[in-house]
């Protein structure tokens, strides 16, 4: 691994394009978290061994996409029966050894898949991920969107099901008052900050395509098509379910590059 020059500091930007109705997004979480906590068990290892004080960060922002836009919130219009989207896309043949594989590779990572249980359209649960963000307290977004995985996909909870959304919220303190919760998801602010943090919605709500339709243009809204979906240093693209040593090369080519450019300025490194 490269070390680079005394008393600097690196920040490793990570985009993610994610559904909380996705188990291959679920898995994938757990793999980055993996991988960041290895890279820097490592990169902690060769500072100490080189004598160095230089620090990388990891800015992880997370981005919505809505795999079942044409829901609503389940008990209204289409809900989905969790696995039946997996049971639709693969066919009734294929689907069971996919069952059998996500089984598996969650089972790697600390999960046990349950499939009973509805799931339905998901901008609500990207809403209460945008007001964690919100918070000062950085950790509070990953701790949410743990939150929002382990119920939907091990729990039996319904990710659209604003009782466990408010529930969640409140338990990890995002808001005090169940009608704050509320406020936030009926609200215009968490329309836009979703509209113009996402990728793809399809035809999720009206009010939500007049949002995105204001947000279109900017970087970064409708270039993703699939999900998991990883953007490192806003041009490294990852795309699916990947172990958590693809991740752990890619952040140590980023800061391989990272020395080269440094060198070709003549700024002094240390091996």
């Amino acid at each position: 691994m490269a070390a680079v020059a005394n008393n600097s500091k690196f920040t490793i930007d990570i985009e993610v394009y994610s559904d909380t109705a996705c188990p291959w997004c679920y898995i994938g979480k757990k793999s980055l978290d993996r991988a960041i906590k290895t890279f820097r068990a490592r990169w902690q290892e060769q500072q100490q061994g080189d004598g160095q004080t230089d620090d990388v960060e990891f800015n992880v922002v997370w981005k919505p996409f809505l795999l079942f836009s044409k829901a609503r919130v389940s008990g209204k219009l289409m809900s989905y029966q969790k696995g039946a989207p997996i049971i639709s896309m693969f066919g009734l043949a294929r689907a069971p050894a996919v069952f059998e594989r996500l089984q598996t590779a969650g089972a790697a990572h600390g999960i046990t898949f349950r499939w009973e249980g509805k799931t339905g359209n998901t901008l609500d649960s990207h809403k209460l991920i945008m007001l964690a963000a919100a918070q000062p307290d950085r950790t509070k977004q990953d701790a949410t969107i743990d939150a929002l995985y382990r119920g939907a996909f091990e729990e039996g909870q319904d990710p659209s099901d604003r009782g466990f959304l408010v529930h969640t919220a409140l338990k990890l303190g995002l808001a005090s008052r169940e009608e704050e919760v509320l406020d936030w998801l009926d609200g215009e602010e968490a329309m836009r900050m979703v509209a113009e943090s996402g990728s793809r919605p399809g035809e999720a709500e009206a009010a939500f395509e007049a949002a995105r339709a204001a947000a279109r243009g900017k970087p970064g809204v409708d270039h993703i098509t699939a999900v998991p979906s990883y953007v490192v240093q806003g041009r490294f693209r990852v795309g699916g379910m990947q172990e958590s040593e693809v991740f752990v090369g890619l952040f140590e080519r980023v800061l391989r590059e990272r020395e080269r450019e440094r060198g070709a300025r003549g700024e002094g490194l240390v091996r």
